[in-house]
């Protein structure tokens, strides 16, 4: 079943940064990485309960050739997947908890 997808605002920051930081190295790499949010960001909204509990009600996912995850939790009443954060595998998954 299919669920609706949501970004809090601060998602969008979170991949711009990333975006600009490969830009840097290298535009088709900030291409690639880009295409595998919409990738995992795709198969979140077709399988969201696939993904196990990482802490609390949060769920990750880490993305296809990218050391990143996506955080996400799931309304199941709404069908809904909202998604918190895009961090660096490396970082503290508390760094967002104020979202």
């Amino acid at each position: 079943m299919k669920y609706s997808v949501v970004n809090r605002p601060a998602v969008r920051e979170d991949i711009l940064a990333v975006i600009d930081y490969y830009k840097e190295i290298s535009p088709k790499l900030a291409l690639q990485f880009l295409k595998r949010i919409r990738e995992a960001r795709k198969y979140i909204e077709r399988n969201p309960l696939s993904f196990a509990l990482k802490y609390k009600n949060v769920r990750t996912v880490l993305l296809r050739q990218f050391p990143y995850h996506i955080h996400f939790l799931i309304d199941e009443d709404k069908q809904l997947v909202v998604i918190l954060a895009v961090i660096h595998a490396y970082r503290n998954p508390s760094d967002y908890s104020g979202r």
